[in-house]
């Protein structure tokens, strides 16, 4: 357009300059053609100069604009009359004034490419560009981008994203932006900036993806930048990632942050490679279709994302998504740590592995928030260095174990003051060394031991091993589980709990059972679950001071508190009661000290009479005073070789307890209905044996079980 031909300065007849901007128009730091109607050029001027700054870190503009242009294509039919030359470009669009408007300024040496946003060429004009102001914030808008989500927005965005050679923020007003192709960030930090994060995709900053099996962003060797207050959202994803970073030759990525953001209806939603310090706040994921909603390295070494850190956030695969993980920690994942976070739906919660054949993962951190509403195992650690949860609420509903340790977890792993229930079969299934359980509830568990959960029984015959039970569907099952059988036809005697060795899909073996009368028909099998269960790899397992038994909320049908096949444990000071078959069961010996709820020795009165017994008073070998404290006796062990006699125990010289014990050739062990209280408190108390009524008695063998008090 000539220079005499664009729009005049000259003020309507009835205006002055000193007309003021409307009030919504001066907000918006926006001109409408009624604006420019009232201040012509003249108090333009006044009005650019006068515009609050857009964001932080970016001025107001101080500059008066000599013209008016309507869009960018009549921006590109108007070439510049000098150097510095100003104009007021109304709008990207000529039907959408104020959308990637602002003064635009003429730069008549400049050559390069025109980039559709910042710099803009002029038909048949090789030296010359109209230009925007330089700064390091750009509105996607400058570029086009109108926000209706009609068309794909990719090479627009990605334009703004070149545009920032050094790094800067690329501020994406409300609307749905529409990409259908990866974009990339090259080593520079760039921040992608909306609007809001909101569900409701009318509002906001939407960015939807439609990028079919490829990534939507890619961050590659960057330092610094993120995301902000903005929703990303999937249009039928078949594979990728919502957001994946990746080493740009030797230079992995560094200082990554997101805030404020949503991420649903994805495939895969971020995999971190090669990422150093990454910071998510307050971002929620739900409902993904691929392996996983988060991964954490997955390759090699060099690749390994840490430290990682989730802020009050929520990972959630989605309610139809059974199959899909939350976060999977694979190789070189390290020093990850969640705060006040929720991982829900899904298959497993947080899954630590390693499938890289590089080095373990280590370092997971998880205090506050919880799991629940899973398909698998919330916390499945399968291998890692160390792993601590604190104050965490783990639950999975479902017919899995609420914490899995696996065999070749090779660090550690520590569970505190956390709630754990709910889970179809064990509270904790520890299989590994170095674990410690402190402070925790555990109860509620075991949730699919119960004749709704059970297989049906299709044959039933003895085996080396015991008798092998034959289902009509797979059972899913393992060694060592613990499963009840009812309703058998003819061997009624299997209608009892059972430890079953498996042997395939359909069948396995009843360990330590045999067949008294044969099988008939019917029957029904379920599994039982447990506080906590310990396998006969697990070592130095300390577990103290928790309550494990029946919560107040939910169905308790968790069998044992404990049941345990480790020889390497110290079990104190926990509250046993309320579980369905007793506190304890015991396939291995272990330290087991001062519960609640279960029977305890701690010392026993011994005595051994090689020769003839006959009636009188006899010392113990072990003890002879009971000297500064009060015990209780609680049971005895006894036999002869030969003969009859009756024992009883005698406190300085007077019987203790209401009756005499029998002894025989048989060996007997018998629980006192009424413990024996013997109190050395105040002044020892010495302890003796009294036989009795010794007929042709010899070598007597006696333990009398007792308890030390408070």
């Amino acid at each position: 357009m000539p220079s005499d031909q664009r729009p005049s300065s000259a003020l309507p007849a009835d205006e002055s300059p000193s007309s003021a901007l409307p009030a919504e128009e001066s907000r918006r730091g926006l001109l409408s053609r009624r604006a420019l109607s009232v201040l012509g050029v003249t108090g333009l001027a006044t009005a650019v100069a006068a515009q609050p700054a857009h964001a932080a870190g970016k001025k107001p503009l101080e500059v008066a604009a000599s013209g008016v242009v309507t869009s960018v294509a009549d921006l590109r039919a108007t070439p510049g009359t000098a150097d510095g030359e100003q104009l007021l470009l109304l709008g990207y669009y000529a039907d959408r004034p104020g959308l990637g408007g602002g003064v635009v300024h003429w730069d008549a040496d400049a050559t390069e490419p025109d980039d559709d946003g910042l710099v803009f060429a002029v038909a048949g004009t090789a030296t010359g560009r109209w230009k925007r102001p330089q700064s390091n914030e750009i509105e996607l808008s400058w570029y086009g981008v109108t926000g209706a989500g009609t068309t794909n927005d990719s090479g627009r965005l990605q334009k703004a994203v070149n545009a920032l050679p050094g790094g800067g923020t690329i501020t994406i007003g409300p609307g749905v932006v529409r990409l259908e192709n990866t974009i990339t960030v090259t080593r520079v930090p760039v921040i992608f900036a909306g609007a809001g994060a909101s569900d409701e995709f009318s509002s906001g900053t939407q960015i939807l993806l439609a990028t079919g099996a490829a990534d939507g962003f890619v961050l590659s060797g960057v330092h610094g930048g993120g995301f902000r207050d903005l929703q990303m959202h999937g249009e039928n994803l078949t594979g990728g990632a919502m957001i994946r970073t990746q080493r740009e030759g030797e230079m992995g990525n560094y200082l990554i942050s997101l805030s404020d953001c949503r991420f649903m209806d994805g495939y895969n939603g971020v995999i971190l490679r090669s990422a150093n310090t990454v910071r998510f706040r307050n971002c929620v994921w739900n409902g993904f279709t691929g392996q996983q909603v988060i991964l954490l390295n997955g390759q090699n070494d060099v690749s390994r994302a840490d430290p990682v850190e989730f802020v009050q956030c929520a990972v959630a695969a989605g309610t139809a998504n059974p199959g899909v993980d939350n976060v999977v920690i694979d190789g070189q994942g390290g020093s990850i740590k969640f705060i006040a976070t929720a991982i829900l739906f899904g298959r497993h919660g947080i899954w630590m592995r390693n499938t890289t054949g590089a080095g373990l993962p280590k370092f997971l951190y998880f205090e506050g928030g919880g799991f629940e509403n899973g398909h698998g195992v919330p916390v499945l650690l399968e291998a890692g260095a160390q792993a601590q949860f604190i104050n965490t609420y783990i639950s999975a509903d479902n017919a899995e174990d609420a914490v899995r340790v696996g065999p070749v977890f090779t660090g550690s792993a520590t569970f505190a003051n956390s709630v754990i229930r709910g889970c179809g079969r064990h509270g904790l299934d520890l299989a590994s060394s170095r674990i410690t359980v402190t402070g925790c509830l555990i109860g509620n568990n075991g949730r699919m031991a119960h004749p709704s959960f059970a297989q049906q029984i299709t044959g039933i015959a003895a085996s080396a091993a015991g008798v092998r039970i034959t289902t009509a569907a797979p059972h899913t099952w393992e060694t060592d589980d613990r499963v009840t059988l009812q309703e058998v036809g003819g061997a009624t005697e299997l209608n009892a709990a059972w430890p079953i060795a498996v042997v395939s899909a359909t069948s396995f073996d009843l360990v330590g059972a045999s067949l008294a009368h044969a099988w008939t028909s019917g029957g029904l099998v379920f599994r039982n679950g447990s506080g906590i269960n310990l396998r006969s790899t697990a070592s130095r397992v300390v577990i103290t001071g928790n309550v494990i038994g029946g919560l107040a909320d939910g169905v308790n049908r968790q069998e044992y508190g404990i049941v345990n096949r480790s020889t390497d444990v110290l079990a104190a000071s926990n509250d046993l009661t309320g579980n369905n078959a007793g506190p304890y069961q015991a396939y291995a010996a272990a330290r087991f000290t001062g519960n609640k709820g279960v029977e305890q020795t701690d010392g026993w009165l011994t005595l051994r009479i090689p020769s003839a017994v006959t009636d009188g008073v006899y010392d113990f070998t072990d003890l002879l005073y009971v000297d500064g404290r009060p015990i209780r006796v609680t049971r005895v062990a006894r036999s002869l070789a030969a003969g009859t006699c009756n024992v009883r125990l005698e406190a300085n010289g007077t019987p203790a307890g209401t009756a005499s014990i029998d002894a025989t050739t048989t060996v007997q062990t018998t629980k006192l209905a009424a413990p024996i209280p013997i109190d050395g408190t105040s002044a020892p108390v010495r302890l003796q044996l009294r036989v009795s009524n010794a007929t042709a008695a010899s070598g007597l063998t006696l333990q009398f079980g007792y308890q030390i008090q408070s």
